[in-house]
Order: C-alpha cells, then structure tokens, then sequence
C-alpha cells in the first residue's frame, strides 16, 4: 500500500519495463518521436548535408542574386502604425539585397501613419497607397500584389524588422526551381518585456527556428505567416492564383493554394525577422484563438479536397501535411484530456506524482530541444533561456487546452466569420466554407 512520496517513487521504480510505459505512454506515443527524435535527425541531416549534397546550384544562384539581382517586392500593409512602420521601411532600405521596392499600402489609418508614409515615400525605392477607409489587410496585401513589378514578392507586417541579410537569404531558397513560396524564420523582438514574451519567444524558436525546419525537409510545412514570406510573383497574382482571399488565415489559405498547384513551400532559417508578440494575456488569447479557429476553416472546410484521393490534383504530400496539423493541434489537445483522466481514474494514488515525474522529463526534453537551437544558432546566449524552461511544459498544456476553445468555436459557432480581423462589409461576402 503507497502511503507516501518515497512509497510511490519505490513503486515505480520497481514496475517492469511494460508498466512504466502504461504511465507516461502519451510522451513515449507522441511528444517523444516528435520533437526529440526528429530535432535531433534534422541537426544530423544539415550538419551532414554539405557531406553528400552538391552546393553547386546554390552556389551559381548566390552569384545570379549578387551580380544581376532581379527586382523584389515587398510588400507592408499598414494600420494604424505611427509608431513603427518607419522602423520597418527603414529596416528594409538597409538589407544587403538592394534591388528592392518597398510598396507600402495604408489601410485606411486614423492617427499619424499618412504623414509618416508621405515622409518616407521621398526615399528612393518606397511608394506609398491609401485607402481612405479600411478595406482589410487582404485587400492591401493584395492592392500591394497588383501594383508590384518585382519577379518575387515578399509580403511583411509592419512592425517588423529585419537582420540585414534577411531577404538575400529568404531569396536564395528559389535556387530549387521547384519551390514557389518561402517562410521566413520568425522570432520575437519583444522577449525580454515579460515572462509572457519570453516564453513565447522560446516557442517561436522550438516550432519556427527548428520545427519548420523540419516540416520543410518532408515537404509538409503548412503555412508561411504574413511576417515574412516569399513568393513567385507570377504564381500568386491576381490573374493567376488570386492573391490574398479576405478574412483571418489568409496566409495559410495562400500558402495552400500555391502547394496545390504543385509547388513546394520552402523555409530559410537565416532570415530573420523580429516581431512583436503579444505582451499580455487578453491580446495573446486573441491571437491564437484566431490561429486555432484557422486550422479549421482551411483545412477542415475550404481545403478538404486535398483528402480526396480521387481528385485529380490530389497530392500524398499535401494530405500528410494537413493531417500532420490537424492532429498535433487538433486532436493530441483532446488525448491530453484523454491521458490526464486515464492516470488520474487508474493511478488516483499516485496521480500528482505521475504529473510531476512528466514535468521532469518534458523539462529534460525542453533542455535537449534548447541545446540544438544553439548549436543551430551558434549563440550561446540561447542557453540562458533554460531559467524559463521550468515554467515552459505548463505554458504548452495550457495552450494545448485551451485551444479546444478556439476549435469549437469554429467548429460550432462559425466564429472567424465574426472577426474583426476585417472590417463588416468585408466579412459580410466572404465566402462560408
């Protein structure tokens, strides 16, 4: 009979091999394979790949992109950003890529950001749009699209900013001419504001820094977000895939489209782009009830067709990557639960200590994960963000929780429909998927 902590530990230490694996199987099942075990195959493979791999082609793209650059849009749709869209202009005149236009589109802002834009318009290579009321940001994405000139078009937020390398590297990737969009590597330039920045910070570079690299090496990244992206000018625009569709998730719907036509979706890792994350906790909820009510407008609604294996454009590939998503958001949330009341209904005695010994290997694991972002990164100021590690684990169950949240309010209720992510008149023709 276990009457104290020492009694429990003794148990189960002394459960044979199958029994230990009965308490923590939803981290040998799935967390285990799926960050530790992939983590460390997607250092191995990039560490070894100038080993076996020819750099010739990137080698003679870099020289293309050097001697005779070809003209890049970028694209920054603005709202209400008097405070930091000059950062941002001024961010991107001085990348080391210089054939660039800076095509900034004001979405019908009510404080200072005309003056500013009118300002900055004077420099060489920026031209400025307005709206004289809102339209939404797809409609500036995609005013933006129409009137860029450029063979790529990068669309960025407009609190961004940039390493100056960022867009040579984000570029490069379209030395693969299979490749038709690329996601840049996002982190948060606010991480030190609070504990909330600070932990998201350290998931931005676990599922971003490193997760996208390997979602891209099976190509099966799912979305290139609206901070930094690249595209084919001509695969994305108006006349021939449509441009940006209205709504929230109209990056992810983007990204779809162009991985539907056939092309692959790339990712950078050395472009880099700071952004601001949300400093408090209604702002951060707000973000990724969005995100999660995204996943399933596009993929559950919109996009089902790439299930359909009797569709002619169907694409194995395509179909991984949605399941992928949708079961390590959608549906590991739910065996969360499922695990939780499993331990606690079969091992109610030693429940409280099953979930502290599962804190103490994911905190283990989350130290790993940290270990190849530095060796990733070659910072070894990366390292000092293990003092957030214990505080990490509990920050991902409770978005794991509560993004059920998110799910069922699109699922049942339709909600981004009802986001003022665009403005009434917009989301009144939006399409219901």
């Amino acid at each position: 009979m276990i009457q104290d902590f020492s009694d429990a530990i003794h148990y189960i230490l002394n459960l044979s091999l199958d029994a230990q694996l009965r308490l923590f199987w939803f981290f040998v099942m799935f967390d285990f394979p799926r960050y530790i075990l992939t983590d460390v195959y997607i250092y191995l493979v990039e560490r070894l790949r100038p080993f076996f791999v020819s750099q010739a082609r990137e080698k003679a793209f870099a020289s293309f992109l050097t001697m005779n650059p070809p003209l890049v849009s970028v694209v920054v749709p603005a709202l209400n950003e008097q405070d930091s869209i000059a950062w941002t202009v001024m961010s991107l005149k001085e990348q080391t890529y210089k054939n660039l236009e800076i095509i900034v589109v004001d979405d019908g802002s009510t404080d200072a950001t005309p003056q500013v834009c009118r300002r900055l318009s004077r420099l060489e290579g920026v031209r400025y749009f307005r709206f004289e009321e809102r339209a939404g940001k797809s409609a500036a994405l995609n005013y933006g699209l129409k009137h860029a000139r450029g063979r790529y078009v990068v669309f960025v937020d407009s609190d961004a900013s940039f390493d100056r390398d960022a867009i040579f590297e984000l570029i490069m990737a379209f030395a693969d001419p299979k490749v038709g969009a690329v996601s840049g590597n996002l982190m948060a330039r606010n991480r030190r504001t609070n504990l909330l920045t600070a932990l998201q910070h350290i998931e931005y570079l676990f599922t971003i820094s490193v997760g996208r690299r390997i979602r891209a090496h099976f190509g099966m990244l799912p979305v290139i977000s609206g901070a930094f992206g690249a595209f084919i000018k001509d695969v994305v625009d108006i006349d021939s895939l449509g441009g940006h569709e209205p709504g929230p998730g109209n990056d992810s719907d983007l990204t779809i489209r162009v991985r539907k036509i056939g092309y692959r979706i790339a990712f950078a890792p050395r472009a880099i782009c700071l952004t601001d994350v949300p400093e408090n906790f209604p702002h951060f909820i707000k973000q990724r009830w969005r995100w999660d009510r995204n996943i399933v407008k596009n993929r559950l609604r919109k996009h089902d067709d790439v299930f359909n294996p009797f569709n002619a454009n169907f694409r194995l590939k395509d179909a991984l990557s949605f399941y992928d998503t949708l079961f390590f958001h959608l549906v590991l949330g739910m065996i969360t639960i499922i695990y939780l009341a499993d331990m606690y209904t079969n091992y109610r005695g030693i429940f409280f200590l099953i979930v502290l010994l599962n804190y103490l290997i994911y905190f283990v694991s989350e130290c790993l994960e940290l270990l190849i972002v530095a060796a990733f990164s070659g910072k070894a100021s990366d390292l000092l963000l293990i003092v957030y590690l214990p505080l990490y684990n509990p920050y991902k169950i409770f978005l794991k929780l509560f993004r059920i949240t998110g799910y069922l309010q699109e699922l049942l209720l339709y909600y981004s429909y009802r986001d003022r992510f665009a403005p009434l008149k917009v989301r009144l023709r939006m399409i219901r998927w």
